[in-house]
């Protein structure tokens, strides 16, 4: 490595350690003003809202004691004097209109109350408690809190009804503080913390929505009353104020900062790496160029070696089919031949017993008899064997099938033979199949014979043909309640000449299954059993899916 390249790879350490610190240090300083232009601008809103309401109360009350002076004024006509329900009326449709206002009490000859009975009553017990603390109990005056039997905060307000002449009245209302402040203030400043208080009491409070206030940022504002002590107003800002998202600012100028300062060292980084990799991608190649160019001198050598293999594996495998022919001529040539010298035994031993029978004992006798069944016994094999052969040599012609026709046919031909077993197979609905329709014909019958052949002993066959073509392969199954087989031992049902059960009590050579085997392999299918001793045998195989109109797989 050059002096020139080793002061580029130490500069890159270097420069992205100073991008990260002067990004962090330009980040914060952006954070830090925002945030303060973020608290200034949620104390002002503070501020303005906190006088906003101040305003409000402090106008609401100035209205109610200004509306009770001017019914005050009213209710001193002779009209309401002399019919004291006619004021009751008057001032329970002002209490309707203003339901801050709990009851009225009309102080002369003969004070009257008005006002619902449990807020008459409510009047009663507070009235000698506000006289007390009002200064000039006979002037006018507001008093409060005065606190009910359910804890309520009341004040009371006292007003002159005349000062004319002799006839000085007052007017003493009861109003419910907390109610006057909710219905007034409920709805408004949403996303800010409410609480009013009067001497020394607290009268009404609402709390965030979440819980979470800002209490360094809370404003107070003082709202007076026309007498008595002012109330005081205070507003807290919330968490989740529409302000709140200002707050969001400083965090995302701070994240942004350090993102940009973290991709621009990133970038530094990844140019470094770059550089790097180019130099030993370069280098790479180089040593690259020269393996290809071992590589292209070897490849020449491999080529023969694998043309020398391929013509090896060529030879070989003509070899085995050769082979395979051989012995499939070899069992054909064997099984045909001997038939001849078979059936002369048998003829010579029939010739014998006709013409030499009275002249053999009885144990002579027997021997003949043995040596016309064995010859018969290999003829029957050899004709087995035959058939096994041409099974792997006969020309499979395929066409579209109606499987539930083929299979009722076998059937009908099993019962020309055997009536007895036409109630025993019950054939159900079938798929068509494209299929040799001999080699068909021949598994069928073969698996039907079977299962009525290996009934349960005493008892009559059963035996079931069904199909299914749900899925990539068609499977068709013959099942029986006969005396079924050792799963252990299923594999040599389909061998030739491999039997479960002995010969005498059920005949047979043990070719049928593994020609059945042999054909359903020629039509690119599988086979296989299930079954248990003494509880019946599945025989199944399936036969590829074919496309409706040129007899290729379908996919």
């Amino acid at each position: 490595m050059s002096e020139k390249d080793s002061g580029v790879e130490g500069l890159g350490p270097v420069a992205i350690l100073l991008i990260l610190v002067l990004g962090a240090c330009l980040s914060l300083l952006v954070w830090n003003t925002l945030n303060r232009q973020w608290e200034v601008e949620v104390e002002r809103q503070t501020q303005r809202h906190a006088s906003s309401l101040g305003d409000l109360l402090e106008a609401e009350l100035v209205r109610l004691d200004g509306l009770l002076r001017r019914r005050a004024q009213v209710w001193v006509n002779p009209t309401f004097s002399l019919d004291p329900s006619l004021w009751r009326d008057s001032v329970n449709i002002m209490l309707a209109e203003n339901p801050a206002i709990l009851a009225v009490l009309r102080a002369g000859g003969s004070p009257e109350i008005a006002g619902s009975a449990e807020d008459q009553q409510v009047l009663r017990e507070v009235l000698p408690e506000a006289r007390r603390q009002a200064v000039r109990p006979e002037g006018e005056f507001i008093v409060g809190p005065l606190l009910a039997a359910d804890g309520r905060g009341l004040f009371g307000v006292q007003v002159h009804a005349s000062s004319e002449g002799k006839d000085k009245r007052t007017v003493f209302a009861l109003l419910d503080a907390r109610r006057l402040v909710q219905n007034l203030l409920d709805e408004r400043a949403p996303g800010f913390a409410l609480a009013v208080s009067a001497g020394g009491h607290e009268v009404y409070r609402r709390d965030a929505p979440n819980g979470h206030v800002r209490l360094k940022l809370r404003r107070t504002d003082s709202v007076a009353l026309p007498t008595g002590e002012s109330w005081q107003l205070d507003v807290t800002p919330a968490n989740d104020t529409a302000l709140a998202s200002w707050e969001q600012g400083p965090a995302i100028a701070l994240a942004g900062g350090l993102l940009a300062s973290g991709l621009i060292a990133a970038a530094v980084h990844f140019g470094t790496l770059s550089w790097r990799r180019e130099r030993m991608l370069r280098r790479v190649n180089a040593e690259l160029e020269q393996q290809i160019v071992d590589t292209r001198g070897g490849q020449s050598e491999l080529r023969k070696f694998s043309e020398a293999l391929e013509s090896r594996v060529s030879e070989r495998t003509g070899e085995l089919n050769e082979t395979i022919i051989e012995l499939e001529t070899f069992n054909y040539s064997v099984s045909h031949d001997l038939r001849g010298p078979l059936g002369a035994i048998i003829n010579f031993a029939a010739i014998l017993q006709e013409d030499y029978g009275d002249r053999l004992d009885a144990t002579g006798q027997d021997h003949v008899q043995r040596i016309v069944e064995s010859a018969s016994s290999a003829v029957s094999m050899m004709d087995a064997l035959l058939a096994f052969s041409r099974s792997g040599r006969t020309e499979l012609r395929k066409k579209h099938l109606d499987m539930t026709r083929v299979v009722q046919e076998v059937c009908d031909e099993l019962f020309a033979s055997h009536p007895e077993l036409k109630s025993a197979v019950k054939v159900g609905d079938l798929p068509n199949a494209f299929a040799d329709e001999n080699m068909m014909r021949f598994i069928f019958s073969n698996l039907i014979s079977n299962a009525c052949k290996f009934a349960q002993k005493g008892e009559a066959p059963r035996v079931e043909v069904g199909g299914d073509d749900s899925s990539s392969e068609i499977v068709f199954f013959v099942r029986d309640q006969g005396i079924g087989f050792d799963m252990r031992f299923a594999e040599k049902l389909f061998r030739v000449f491999e039997r479960l059960h002995a010969t005498d009590a059920y005949d047979g050579h043990g070719v049928g299954l593994a020609i059945v085997a042999r054909m359903v392999r020629r039509h690119g299918g599988r086979y296989w059993a299930q079954g248990a001793v003494g509880k019946g045998a599945t025989f199944s195989f399936t036969v590829a899916t074919m496309g409706a109109e040129d007899g290729r797989p379908a996919s």
